[in-house]
């Protein structure tokens, strides 16, 4: 598993994003978001919320902000 929080788009959210493979060819998928003007998180995928990873990555998200 990989998971990253290296996309803010246009609209200035930050997409934590997660891969099931080592297969450049997989397509991520978005697990969570973070709105980099209010700070709020959204998640898409309420199934990564108790992830130890996606919580870290989205605490680095808020600290960078």
């Amino acid at each position: 598993m990989e998971f990253r929080n290296d996309y803010t788009d246009d609209n200035n959210y930050t997409h934590i994003d997660y891969w099931s493979t080592d297969d450049d060819n997989e397509v991520g998928r978005t697990i969570a978001i973070v709105c980099r003007d209010t700070k709020k998180v959204y998640y898409i995928d309420n199934g990564f919320i108790s992830n130890a990873i996606v919580r870290e990555l989205i605490e680095e998200t808020l600290n960078e902000i």
